[in-house]
């Protein structure tokens, strides 16, 4: 028998067992997988080696869930993320890519490995904060609301940030009108593709009026096609991915096709390749984070997201009326970081920007941030609970 299906098995066994065991006890699966990529890989067990097979399926799940995250986030709520929480997304973004970068100098990181670990560190974890948010029943506050929109914006400002980024690696300079052709170039795609997504993507409704309808295979399509395009002009494939199923939605579509072709996407995004990208993640972190300077630069990175990403979104929220608690809690769930920042710090290591050194740091410093958020996020709803409750006898 071929050793990358008995791998495969051993992933398929390992993905179903921790989304079992962590859904139990209500934590993201990805920090489980992470874990077991870890053990499962080079630096614990060595049962699972890397291989080209592996590494075609992380790639893929890259993808699916770039495309996942299109569709489910609705142009609709990205519209009113900039309308509602344009401020709060600004500063929570430009905050924490700011004094992570500056930790990264001062850890002695060159320039473009250090542009990488803001970029990482700014990108937030919507899917998770949301859960958790679900779990303290906080989902339909106007507090979730300015989160998860400012969340979404975050994203795609990372995403835009990351195309020039990307530009000035492949190109070798930081010159200055390269630099602006290659952020003219970003902004150019994004608006041609949600140009597109809004005049053109009508025109294919007809076959997409009854559950009945392709469109999965149309997203498929879609979304290779725009990702192909960002890379014939120096961007990425991921970009595409996103955008292309961020215009699939009920004007274009019936509400049971959309449904539909969600389920799909979760389940491999969810349930197969995006697990393995995950746990091919693992294989790359060495240990070299837990010792040394190289723990400094882990605390002294998560320190500086966590009150950085408070202090500055929870203050412009300050700025919005909410009261002192809200304003934490608002603060407190922008500091997650998940699969955006996984992807990115993966990029990083392909492109060789990032070494395994620096990499591993990243993860263990997201770890770090998502506990911190989970602890965070539920002493901030027993905060809420006591100020309504003082509310109410001062009231009363």
């Amino acid at each position: 028998m071929e050793p990358v299906f008995i791998h495969l098995l051993i992933l398929m066994v390992v993905i179903w067992s921790v989304a079992v065991l962590l859904r139990q006890v209500g934590l993201p699966t990805v920090m489980g997988e992470l874990v077991m990529g870890v053990l499962l890989g080079p630096a614990v067990l060595g049962w699972v080696e890397p291989s080209e097979i592996i590494e075609v399926l992380a790639q893929m799940g890259i993808f699916f869930l770039l495309l996942h995250t299109g569709v489910t986030t609705k142009p609709r709520e990205f519209f009113e993320a900039v309308r509602l929480s344009l401020g709060v997304a600004l500063v929570g973004a430009f905050v924490p890519f700011s004094v992570s970068v500056g930790v990264a100098f001062a850890f002695g990181l060159p320039l473009m490995p250090a542009l990488f670990v803001g970029l990482t560190m700014t990108a937030t974890a919507v899917v998770v904060t949301l859960k958790i948010l679900q779990d303290l029943g906080l989902q339909e506050t106007r507090m979730a609301r300015v989160i998860v929109a400012s969340c979404i914006l975050d994203d795609l400002l990372t995403l835009v940030l990351f195309s020039v980024v990307l530009g000035v690696v492949r190109e070798g300079t930081v010159a200055l009108l390269p630099l602006l052709w290659i952020g003219l170039k970003a902004v150019l795609f994004f608006g041609g593709v949600m140009a597109i997504g809004y005049w053109l993507y009508p025109l294919f409704r007809y076959p997409f009026r009854h559950r009945q309808g392709k469109g999965f295979t149309f997203i498929l399509i879609l979304g290779l096609g725009f990702g192909l395009l960002a890379e014939a002009i120096g961007l990425h494939l991921i970009l595409g991915a996103y955008l292309a199923g961020l215009f699939f939605r009920e004007e274009v579509a019936s509400p049971e096709l959309i449904q539909k072709v969600e389920d799909r996407l979760n389940g491999i995004a969810y349930s197969f390749l995006g697990p393995i990208f995950f746990i091919s993640l693992g294989f790359h972190i060495t240990f070299d984070a837990l010792s040394g300077a190289a723990l400094w630069f882990t605390l002294s990175l998560a320190a500086v997201c966590l009150f950085g990403q408070v202090l500055s979104a929870g203050g412009m929220a300050r700025r919005l009326s909410f009261s002192w608690v809200e304003s934490l809690t608002v603060g407190v769930g922008m500091s997650g970081r998940a699969e955006m920042a996984f992807i990115l710090a993966s990029l990083g290591l392909q492109l060789g920007v990032l070494d395994a050194r620096v990499f591993s740091v990243l993860i263990f410093t997201t770890f770090l941030l998502n506990l911190l958020t989970s602890a965070g996020l539920k002493g901030c709803a027993l905060l809420r609970q006591r100020e309504r409750e003082a509310t109410a006898v001062t009231v009363g």
